[in-house]
C-alpha cells in the first residue's frame, strides 16, 4: 500500500475544493471549489458499482452486522457505517465503525461513534480513538476492504488533525481541520 499524502500535500489539494473566504455566503453563484466538488460527486454517483462492490463485499465479511451508508455533496467522500449486531450492543451503550472514503485524495479514515443507549435521543459521541474489543475486527475489516477496493491509505490521526484554513460545511477556520475538509464537517450524523 502506498504511503498517505503528508499533511502539506493534502491540504493543497482540498484547497481546490473548499473556500478560504466566507464570501459565498452572500452570493448566488456558486464558487469554483465548491463547482470542482460537487463534479467530484456527480462523477462518483454516475460511477458507483465500485462503492457497492465495496459495500457487498463488507456484507460477506460481516454478515452478522448491520451495514449502512451516508453520501452528501457537502462531504469530502462517502462515508461506510457498521453497525453492532444486538448481542454485541451493552444495556448502556453501543459503538459503531465508521469508515471513510475521501473523493479528493486516495485516502480513508476510521472513527467510531457511542451512543449512550439509556437516553431517548440519539446522540453520538464521536470517537478517533481505539475500538472497543468486539468492534475492533470490523474496524480493521473495513479499513482492509478500503484499501483492496480503492486503494487508498489511511492518514493518522495527527494529519486529520491538521488546522486548514478553509471554510468546511458550517465550519470556519480556526475550527477546520484535514478531516473535516476530506471528509465530513459533521462526523456524528449518521442514519
Amino acid at each position: 500500500m502506498p504511503l498517505a499524502p503528508s499533511a502539506e500535500e493534502l491540504i493543497s489539494v482540498v484547497q481546490n475544493y473548499y473556500d478560504s473566504n466566507n464570501n459565498f455566503h452572500f452570493r448566488l453563484e456558486t464558487s469554483p471549489e465548491t463547482s470542482r466538488r460537487q463534479a467530484l460527486w456527480t462523477q462518483w454517483i454516475a460511477h458507483m458499482d465500485p462503492w457497492l462492490a465495496f459495500r457487498d463485499e463488507l456484507g460477506s465479511k460481516l454478515p452478522e452486522h448491520v451495514i449502512g451508508e451516508t453520501y452528501s455533496s457537502h462531504d469530502g467522500g462517502p462515508r461506510c457505517i457498521i453497525y453492532p449486531p444486538d448481542d454485541l450492543r451493552t444495556h448502556s451503550s453501543d459503538w459503531t465503525v465508521v469508515g471513510c472514503l475521501s473523493l479528493l485524495a486516495p485516502v480513508y479514515f476510521i472513527y467510531g461513534l457511542e451512543r449512550e443507549r439509556q437516553t431517548k435521543v440519539r446522540r453520538y459521541k464521536v470517537s478517533f480513538e481505539t475500538p472497543p474489543p468486539h468492534m475492533s475486527l470490523p474496524a480493521k475489516i473495513i479499513a482492509r476492504t478500503i484499501e483492496t477496493s480503492f486503494g487508498a491509505s489511511s492518514i493518522p490521526r495527527a494529519v486529520a488533525d491538521t488546522p486548514v484554513q478553509l471554510f468546511v460545511g458550517n465550519l470556519a477556520p480556526l475550527k477546520t481541520t484535514l478531516f473535516h475538509a476530506l471528509f465530513t464537517d459533521e462526523p456524528e450524523t449518521i442514519p
